[in-house]
């Protein structure tokens, strides 16, 4: 007895087109590229989303850094004995150092701008007031004014601060100026 072997055959169509599953070179492209478009605009809005946080954070640290600096001045000046240089603020004088004399222990500070940072000199210790790592200050003065010798002398306190190693991009770039006035209540 003779087995019969049946051979299934798939039946062609001739319209390929609805009858093969699958898809066609041209749709994959279309695919891949219409992805390609769409994985680099979500890169570009990432980068760009992190390039903003890291200069707010830098900005911050600026303001943070600079805002101690300036209050830490503002106190001892506010609160100072004397003021010993300059002598006199008759005329107004811009100076790039004043030199305090403290009321609690009779101390003398000396507020400088020097070599890109604002330092603090005492007998005690001599300090930078801002981090000189990662910032550097520039344009920094004090201006000394009195409208007579029997007012009070007001101190103004200017300078501006910028990363120390300035990048090559936008958000690693900023200056951000300081300004206040002091007047001394015991002088």
């Amino acid at each position: 007895m003779k087995k019969k072997v049946f051979f299934y055959q798939r039946k062609r169509n001739t319209d390929t087109k609805y009858s093969e599953k699958g898809f066609t070179l041209i749709e994959l492209l279309t695919v891949m590229s219409i992805m390609g478009v769409i994985g680099a605009i979500a890169v570009s809005i990432v980068t760009i989303a992190l390039r903003g946080s890291k200069k707010t954070d830098l900005i911050d640290f600026a303001r943070q850094n600079s805002d101690a600096a300036l209050s830490q001045m503002v106190k001892s000046i506010r609160y100072a004995a004397s003021l010993n240089n300059p002598v006199s603020c008759v005329p107004s004088v811009t100076v790039s150092a004043i030199t305090i004399t403290s009321l609690t222990d009779y101390a003398k500070t000396t507020y400088s701008c020097a070599g890109g940072t604002i330092s603090s000199n005492s007998a005690t210790a001599s300090e930078p007031l801002i981090d000189t790592n990662s910032l550097k200050v520039s344009a920094c003065s004090f201006v000394c004014s009195q409208p007579t010798l029997n007012d009070p002398p007001t101190i103004t306190i200017l300078y501006t601060v910028s990363p120390k190693i300035a990048g090559n991009f936008a958000e690693t770039n900023f200056t951000i100026p300081f300004q206040t006035s002091v007047t001394m209540r015991n002088y």
